[in-house]
């Protein structure tokens, strides 16, 4: 039997890549998301019990325990938390407008800290279980006009170190992955410039883009029993983005013979 697992943000994007990844695998998915959507299910997935959506909103701290309290009604336990729901907003640091800033923290930060509140006690009385948040490559390096969305995925990465420490004596995992330049219908603006892709293609030693799937593989992962002794870690999942730039190296010179020094 598989496990029961709870999607935020699970009808798009790589929320909804998610979802659809661990229930192919067998497992039942509780989406919640503030929207519902027909086409967020896969294919079979119609009127199956292991595929059941929950409208609720996350950056409310009752909502959230309220999700949760539903799955555990109708599925008895969950062992498994995704917390994908995020938003990004794009302005100059000088002029943010506080609604913005309140927004991108309420989804991103409180979003992920109410639904990590809300499972805990499940969790806990049941044996433990499985957290993965999402990260961002903005938690670890700055760029212009993201600000509020840098400044969220970072307390995200450290929340989840927090938790991972805290929690570990409840067997509650708790891990982030921090996605790069994934090609998505969402970022198809973006990876499809041509002056924007290049620039990010020549940071990115694979010299590709990532997949949805890519990053639905490796929250699989770490949320199986292969990562049972893996907690408060950030994954990127970038394609050696962080690693390093291969754009910048020293010039050539030449290397000497062993005796010339």
């Amino acid at each position: 039997m598989g496990n029961v697992c709870v999607v935020t943000g699970g009808m798009s994007g790589l929320g909804n890549a998610v979802s659809r990844r661990l229930w192919g695998k067998g497992h039942t998915v509780a989406v919640v998301d503030i929207v519902e959507r027909s086409d967020a299910a896969p294919e079979g997935a119609d009127g199956s019990p292991a595929w059941y959506a929950v409208q609720a909103d996350v950056t409310q701290k009752e909502s959230a325990v309220q999700a949760a309290a539903h799955i555990i009604e109708r599925f008895g336990r969950i062992d498994v938390l995704i917390n994908a729901a995020g938003i990004i907003r794009r302005s100059p640091a000088a002029d943010i407008p506080e609604a913005e800033i309140r927004s991108v923290l309420e989804v991103n930060l409180l979003g992920t800290v109410f639904m990590c509140q809300a499972v805990h006690p499940h969790m806990a009385q049941t044996g433990g279980g499985a957290i993965v948040n999402f990260g961002s490559m903005l938690a670890h390096y700055g760029s212009e006009n993201l600000l509020s969305y840098g400044a969220s995925k970072g307390a995200v990465v450290q929340v989840t170190q927090c938790l991972a420490v805290e929690w570990a004596k409840y067997n509650i995992r708790v891990n982030a992955v921090s996605p790069g330049y994934i090609e998505t219908p969402l970022s198809a603006g973006a990876t499809q410039d041509p002056v924007f892709r290049e620039r990010i293609l020549s940071r990115t030693p694979f010299r590709r883009f990532g997949k949805a799937e890519e990053v639905a593989a490796a929250i699989d992962f770490l949320c199986s029993d292969d990562a049972s002794f893996i907690t408060g870690v950030d994954l990127p999942v970038d394609g050696g983005l962080l690693a390093g730039d291969p754009s910048l190296f020293p010039p050539a010179m030449k290397i000497m013979a062993k005796g010339e020094e």
